[in-house]
């Protein structure tokens, strides 16, 4: 678990903090393909990627996995679900073998109850990196309503257009 200190969540611990936060991390080897969270499904696990790569995914309306993000090694993923038991909001799958360092809510809790500044410095970037993802996903909301066709585009086209043969035909009529 040498490699923790390389991930983006706990760079402001010190290195007596960073001992103590390793005693509370559960190792987890995924082969490539290997689903690591499924979304809908409770859980209540912090993960920090140590090696590998892995995609975020959410159902779309067909049922499929729609690739939204990557979680690169030293990133984070399943935040939120450290603060409530709610179904996750997203798939995870290694896309290559991946070590993943886990933290049960419980465990983390208890450590930043035992060890109160690092708590402080865990819980300052979870916040940030939620807030960073709201951002980021109300940004990519606002471009998508930008781009869709209102009942109000349809109708100003519409008026563009003859509404009739002889409409098109200048009011004289079809002579065929």
């Amino acid at each position: 678990m040498a490699e923790l200190k390389n991930a983006i969540i706990l760079q402001n611990l010190t290195p007596r903090e960073l001992k103590r936060f390793a005693k509370v991390c559960e190792p987890r080897d995924y082969d490539a393909g290997e689903r690591l969270v499924d979304q809908d499904a409770l859980g209540s696990d912090l993960h920090i990627l140590i090696e590998g790569a892995v995609d975020i995914s959410v159902r779309g309306k067909g049922g499929e996995d729609v690739r939204v993000s990557e979680v690169r090694k030293g990133d984070v993923f399943g935040e939120a679900s450290i603060f409530m038991d709610l179904p996750r909001t997203a798939s995870a799958v290694a896309r290559t073998p991946c070590l993943v360092a886990a933290v049960g809510r419980d465990s983390l809790f208890d450590f930043c109850e035992r060890n109160p500044s690092a708590g402080l410095k865990i819980f300052g970037f979870v916040i940030y990196s939620l807030l960073r993802r709201l951002g980021s996903t109300s940004r990519e909301l606002a471009a998508q309503r930008e781009s869709v066709v209102t009942a109000a585009d349809l109708e100003d086209l519409g008026a563009c257009f003859p509404k009739s043969v002889e409409e098109m035909m200048g009011g004289a009529g079809w002579k065929g």
